[in-house]
């Protein structure tokens, strides 16, 4: 397949659907087009309309721009579905004209209505990708019964300090996804409560912290800890180590602002186990363990392992995630009237039987989604100025292009069943 500027395939004469691949450059220059190549699309743009391409389809390589946004309203509806591959935050830049993300979500909701997939949606990038996602799948076999969210600082008050009474904690804000703003938390100098609800901390009790961007530790009181998560370090919350500002209740829900509590797996140590998912088929299975000394696995700070779907130490993750959640995950985050993500991520944390494994085996219990703008790495040596295809390794363009084929495939089922059920 060809990797230079001329990449992009021959569009189908008879094409069995119209699909677009919806970008945007943000002004600002490199520093904000990251994902870019030396061509100004995303660096794995070419080779996902090629997927379409190859499986019947015809994909056009579109680059929105919001001061046109009439103009590519009606363009839109000439296509079938819709491929967004545009990073969150990326219309809200400085430089872009103001409500750019709130009237781009409006069309691409607008399109859904008509029965045209848009992948991933607003609404399933905002629930299915919002953390507190893990509060409503927590009655599968991949969920905690005991996860919680807060939404206000009183909600976050009253919880805490009852779970951490009881057991170490995880606590994640909905914002970032490289570990910043994910607390490990155990309680110090003081024994857990035997039961849920048996105790609820006082604000001088201490706590240890571990930051998973970057494993770094701290030592707070709870109190200090709840005003740094309600209104960032200094004052009550006392001098923070951490880089990154708190406030994770900021805006409110509408805007994103929440925590989500789940019981802490101290196995995370182990690693994770990321499923990268097109559609409802597993392509490819990564482990990636923490590095010496650390507990997370997020970010840069991991060591990658990849196994094929079929690793048999994984076969029982996949049967279960595979056969028994995923048919469920839409339904249980009220979105059963949108196809699953094209290509995402689950990340899953390994534990000991709770009981609900029949076999007495290990359970893995789901961390976070992702279904934002998955990138994939394969073709990531094509990314930056001056980069384009051709910098990516003839056995790297192999296995991403085996990814783009299978992406387009799925689409095109995607459409059909849709269609199907009309």
């Amino acid at each position: 397949m060809a990797r230079g500027p001329d990449a992009l395939l021959a569009q189908p004469a008879a094409p069995k659907y119209k699909l677009c691949h919806v970008g945007f450059t943000s002004p600002g220059g490199d520093a904000f087009n990251t994902d870019k190549d030396k061509n100004g699309f995303r660096y794995d743009a070419v080779p996902i309309c090629n997927g379409v391409i190859t499986a019947g389809a015809s994909c056009e390589l579109i680059q929105y721009e919001p001061e046109k946004h009439d103009e590519y309203a009606k363009k839109f509806e000439d296509f079938d579905a819709f491929i967004v591959r545009i990073n969150p935050g990326q219309l809200s830049n400085p430089g872009v004209i103001e409500g750019a993300q709130a009237k781009f979500d409006a069309l691409m909701r607008d399109m859904v209505k008509k029965g045209k997939p848009v992948w991933s949606s607003p609404d399933v990038q905002t629930q299915m990708g919002a953390k507190d996602a893990l509060v409503k799948i927590k009655d599968l076999s991949c969920g905690l019964t005991d996860t919680l969210a807060y939404y206000s600082e009183a909600e976050l008050i009253e919880g805490f300090k009852k779970t951490c009474a009881f057991q170490p904690r995880v606590i994640k804000q909905n914002r970032g996804s490289a570990g910043e703003g994910i607390w490990l938390v155990w309680l110090q100098d003081k024994e857990y409560c035997k039961a849920f609800g048996d105790a609820s901390l006082e604000d001088g009790d201490k706590l240890k912290l571990m930051e998973m961007n970057d494993n770094h530790t701290e030592y707070h009181t709870v109190k200090e800890f709840l005003e740094f998560c309600s209104k960032g370090p200094g004052g009550a919350a006392g001098e923070w180590k951490s880089v990154f500002p708190g406030k994770y209740l900021e805006g409110g829900k509408e805007a994103g602002g929440q925590l989500v509590d789940q019981r802490l797996l101290p196995r995370i140590s182990e690693g994770e186990v990321r499923m990268l998912m097109v559609k409802d088929t597993l392509f490819q299975i990564i482990h990636k363990k923490p590095v010496e000394g650390g507990m997370s696995a997020v970010g840069g700070v991991n060591i990658p392992t990849f196994f094929t779907p079929d690793e048999p130490k994984f076969q029982d993750l996949r049967k279960k995630f595979e056969s028994h959640d995923i048919p469920l995950l839409l339904e249980a985050m009220n979105l059963s009237d949108q196809p699953l993500p094209l290509i995402w991520t689950g990340d899953f944390i390994p534990a000991d039987d709770d009981g609900r494994n029949p076999d007495g085996g290990d359970i893995y219990i789901v961390g976070e989604f992702n279904c934002s703008c998955v990138g994939i790495s394969n073709f990531g040596a094509g990314c930056g100025p001056g980069k384009d295809l051709t910098n990516v390794t003839d056995e790297n363009h192999a296995e991403g292009t085996r990814l783009t084929t299978l992406i387009g495939k799925k689409a095109v089922e995607a459409i059909d069943e849709i269609k199907a059920k009309k």
